[in-house]
């Protein structure tokens, strides 16, 4: 694992801030994501921003 990468082990602890259910990782767009995809989290030099994109 480079230094840029997103250790996926940490989705066992990490929750949406805005609705504190579990996050899945989307490798393509290197960001984390709900399930329901209408709240996403970019990561950058391997640490999610836990600030919702709009």
């Amino acid at each position: 694992m480079n230094s840029d990468s997103f250790n996926e082990k940490f989705l066992d602890i990490l929750v949406c801030p805005q609705t504190r259910k579990s996050l899945y990782y989307d490798k393509k767009n290197n960001c984390l994501s709900t399930r329901d995809g209408k709240l996403s989290y970019k990561i950058k030099n391997g640490i999610p921003k836990l600030i919702a994109e709009k």
